[in-house]
């Protein structure tokens, strides 16, 4: 059955999420710099790091919503331009933020002590952050595909690691999804994904933490499938369920704020996740039309660049300006955090419209080339 090409609020709740993630890396700096000890205790606060997992249901979703009916069967031509396409998605920004970083590593050694730093033994392996192999294996965005503790650099890639790992895996995973054709099935198979990952999460005692590295790979795969997966009852539900959907997006968004009150409790947010992406893909309701404000969607537009950038400017303020922002009085202190918050989204902006776009637009011409000289060797072969 036909469904919406275009779902804006699913742009939004992007946008949303990297707020969130923003959030939970600058509000023990903001709790300094307005005097603020309370903050600190905030479980929404501190919580924010598990948008990443809505990024990584919602990456599922999008990829089954944009490459639908592709992958029934692997062909190489199509495998082919979708990893182009991919490749340009991620590579090119994160490579910017890199080599932007290479100055600051080179001519400000107190910043790499900062970032060696480390008081618990379990985070002994900060010892080697900024470090040539860790440069590379960032470079690269393998750091999440292996054991090996090789020093990190720009921390939230991480995430672009782990889902360049499900961009591997995607074509494998979609054409198993679109063998399945009931909706039931893909919504159980969808459910007990989340349930192997929040029993897993338990087992090894991140139920309440932020795991990243190769753990962070296993969070990946498990929310990535389930969005992989509710796609897939999304396109075989009928049209009636639309009746449904702003009481699901509601429901959703309750859910993930009532978890917030109590500790360990938001590890089941995957849930809430999941039922507000699938309820905002009918496009219905307050909550749908929130998400698709004018503001909201320009914040989902730059939530990349915004995400890949504002943990560095975040490190960079605190390491250079910390001991003087803590000293001042709240009006002060008030003013410099929103223009923390104003620089880490006109810098994401900037990077949005400077390397973002440009590299995407770069990728369709390399995508298109590529087709254009297999059309002609086709051509050739049966002339």
């Amino acid at each position: 059955m036909p469904k919406a090409r275009s779902i804006p609020s699913l742009t939004g709740v992007r946008g949303i999420a990297a707020l969130w993630v923003f959030m939970t890396h600058f509000y023990g700096l903001a709790a300094d710099i307005l005097h603020q000890p309370w903050m600190l205790q905030s479980l929404f606060l501190f919580n924010g790091f598990r948008g990443v997992d809505l990024f990584f249901v919602l990456s599922g979703f999008i990829l089954m919503h944009v490459h639908e009916g592709q992958f029934t069967v692997l062909r190489w031509h199509v495998v082919r331009d979708f990893f182009i396409v991919r490749f340009f998605r991620v590579y090119p920004l994160n490579t910017f933020v890199l080599l932007a970083m290479v100055p600051l590593v080179l001519l400000a050694p107190g910043y790499v002590a900062m970032q060696r730093y480390y008081a618990d033994p379990a985070f002994a392996y900060r010892a080697h952050n900024l470090s040539l192999p860790g440069f590379v294996q960032t470079l690269l965005l393998v750091q999440s595909w292996t054991v090996l503790k090789l020093g990190e650099w720009n921390i939230v890639s991480w995430t672009l690691s782990a889902e360049v790992l499900g961009y591997i895996l995607f074509p494998l995973l979609a054409m198993w999804a679109m063998r399945i054709s009931s909706p039931r099935n893909a919504l159980a198979l969808c459910a007990c994904s989340l349930v192997t990952l929040v029993v897993v999460l338990f087992a090894c005692h991140h139920a309440n933490n932020n795991p990243t590295g190769t753990f962070g790979a296993i969070r990946m795969f498990f929310c990535f499938a389930a969005g992989i997966l509710l796609y897939r009852a999304y396109h075989l539900l009928p049209d009636s369920m639309e009746r449904h959907a702003s009481s699901i997006t509601s429901g959703a968004v309750i859910f993930i704020a009532a978890t917030l009150f109590f500790p360990v409790v938001p590890v089941l947010d995957v849930f809430g996740f999941t039922a507000l992406i699938f309820g905002l893909a009918y496009q219905r309701g307050a909550v749908d039309a929130l998400l698709r404000s004018g503001p909201v969607i320009w914040l989902g537009r730059i939530s990349f660049s915004f995400y890949l950038t504002h943990y560095l400017l975040i490190g960079i303020i605190s390491w250079s300006l910390g001991e003087g922002l803590r000293h001042l009085d709240l009006a002060s202190g008030l003013a410099v955090t929103f223009a923390i918050f104003g620089l880490c989204l006109i810098v994401g902006t900037v990077c949005y419209h400077l390397v973002e776009r440009p590299s995407q637009r770069l990728g369709r011409r390399v995508m298109q080339r590529v087709e254009a000289r297999d059309a002609m060797i086709g051509a050739r072969r049966t002339a």
